[in-house]
């Protein structure tokens, strides 16, 4: 009998073996580093430009980037990453970009004119320390990788070249990125770009309107997306106006700036409808009388009606927070410049 259960022991212990053993394997490889984490230490032997980073800054983020020296396209991602640098490092955007090279031999692959060109730090890790903290804890083989950061937390892991990245940045500086939603949201916008790429606008429409109901201000690009493939595919521009007009009565003061400055810089557009742009500025002058004049000013300045302009960035200027001032005032400069330019051009 004791013998019979020794044998039945023996079994179970087996079968627990076999059946345990798959799943220890896949816990092992799950990425020790990823989304959710603490970011690490960097141990950085070298910077050959700028400084390291402050991690645990409370405001904005840092992007850390790990790129191969032989890589034949690190100049496109120098421009990648410097003009991610110019549009958010106002708002807090700090980056860095890690070769575990020597430092030697990083100087005869990149020249000076190179890594002056960089708008951001730029570290030699020729100690691994950093890298072996960072890739290659979170298993990621394929280079380059690049790490956001918030407030000490990794809140993204993704190739830099990444199409989505500058939205995903220009969420995270303003601590506006929530990874769970966005993993929610991308197959949707997936089947968008993919309608749109086979004409099929009415169906893309559908999916961008379903992201958009998730959350209009963390989808505020989404809308602005929206906007301008409804205004390359729809022959009436009314379509278009119609539409961003509805949008902007259901979303924030600061999120209707935006999609005033959208229709009257963003460089996809060769419409401008600055008739929407005018009502919405008035919309928003209802709220914040200063942001409103100032929309208001930029929409008479894309008209060139420059002493419109000048007035209301005037009023502006004089009524802004003391703060805003600064820049209030340049802006109104530039348009009575702009002003005297025109001027003279009628001579």
């Amino acid at each position: 009998m004791a013998q019979k259960y020794f044998s039945m022991s023996c079994v179970l212990c087996v079968c627990l073996f076999v059946f345990l053993t798959p799943l220890a394997r896949a816990d092992d490889e799950t990425p020790v580093l990823g989304a959710g984490k603490p970011a690490p230490a960097l141990q950085i032997s070298k910077y050959l430009k700028g400084a390291a980073p402050d991690m645990n800054r409370e405001n904005g983020c840092v992007v850390v980037v790990f790129f191969n020296l032989n890589d034949e396209k690190i100049q496109s991602l120098i421009s990648t990453l410097n003009g991610l640098f110019k549009d958010s490092s106002a708002k807090g955007l700090q980056m860095l970009l890690v070769s575990k090279e020597k430092p030697d031999d990083i100087s005869k692959t990149l020249n000076k004119s190179d890594i002056n060109s960089m708008l951001f730090a730029f570290g030699a890790d020729e100690g691994d320390g950093t890298w072996r903290a960072w890739p290659e804890a979170a298993k990621m083989e394929k280079l380059p990788v690049a790490f956001i950061v918030c407030s000490g937390k990794i809140v993204w892991v993704g190739n830099p070249s990444d199409s989505g990245l500058p939205m995903i940045v220009r969420k995270a500086v303003v601590g506006k990125y929530d990874p769970a939603l966005q993993k929610k949201a991308q197959p949707i916008l997936d089947a968008a770009h993919k309608s749109l790429q086979v004409r099929n606008v009415h169906e893309a429409y559908k999916h961008f309107d379903e992201v958009i109901e998730m959350d209009r201000a963390f989808f505020l690009d989404v809308i602005m997306e929206r906007y301008k493939a409804t205004l390359a595919n729809e022959a009436d521009p009314k379509v278009s106006a119609q539409w961003i007009l509805k949008q902007s009565k259901l979303v924030s003061t600061a999120s209707q700036n935006s999609l005033v400055m959208m229709i009257l810089k963003d460089p996809d557009i060769q419409q401008r409808d600055l008739e929407s742009a005018l009502a919405m500025a008035e919309s928003i002058a209802l709220k914040d009388s200063t942001i409103g004049l100032q929309a208001k000013a930029s929409v008479f300045a894309a008209k060139k009606d420059w002493p419109q302009a000048i007035d209301l960035q005037t009023d502006a200027w004089m009524g802004a927070p003391q703060v805003e001032k600064a820049m209030a005032k340049q802006r109104l400069d530039e348009y009575r410049a702009a002003s005297k330019i025109q001027s003279g051009k009628k001579k």
